[in-house]
């Protein structure tokens, strides 16, 4: 169960990771319907996730990590990367649990993790990433003001085939959120 919240919104909640965190996090990573829409490859054991949260937790490199969380339950997981203090820039990703999908948890989830990163951290500009056939994440940023701002023609080898990855960005001056 994920601990206290640190930023709240109406139906969704992002909380540090916290160790109790991990077997949840590693079930949704390698659940067949999640990992292709992150680019995975090979599963994650316990022990990758375990030394995955331990580094995150000991991390001093700006990116931020949060647990998804409804009603005190986890969801899904979200981060903001690629932290660019020298340009100002910051990419956000999500994922959910497959049972969450379609519910509008990734969209308040995206809108709580962008406003934070524009607000906690001075970003100037907010970045994600969709690999092609993801239409509901397409929608999500969308839905958000982000615009798409290119596409990498099969950057990606996912599950067999090669993707397409859409670029989608937002500057701090239109986000009216």
């Amino acid at each position: 169960m994920p601990g206290r919240p640190f930023v709240s919104g109406d139906t969704v909640d992002l909380c540090p990771v916290g160790e109790d965190d991990v077997d949840f996090l590693h079930d949704t990573v390698n659940d067949p319907a999640v990992w292709p829409t992150i680019g995975a490859r090979t599963p994650v054991t316990e022990r990758e996730e375990r030394e995955w949260y331990e580094e995150q937790a000991s991390a001093d490199d700006g990116n931020v990590n949060f647990v998804v969380a409804v009603d005190g339950d986890p969801i899904g997981s979200l981060g903001v990367h690629g932290v660019d203090d020298r340009n100002g820039s910051a990419e956000v990703g999500i994922f959910l649990a497959e049972e969450y999908w379609g519910e509008g948890y990734g969209t308040e989830a995206g809108r709580l993790a962008t406003t934070y990163a524009f607000d906690q951290h001075r970003r100037h500009r907010v970045v994600a990433r969709v690999f092609e056939g993801n239409e509901a994440s397409m929608r999500v940023w969308e839905k958000l003001g982000f615009e798409l701002e290119g596409t990498h023609r099969d950057e990606m080898y996912v599950d067999g085939e090669y993707l397409d990855v859409h670029y989608y960005g937002v500057l701090e001056s239109e986000w009216d959120w």
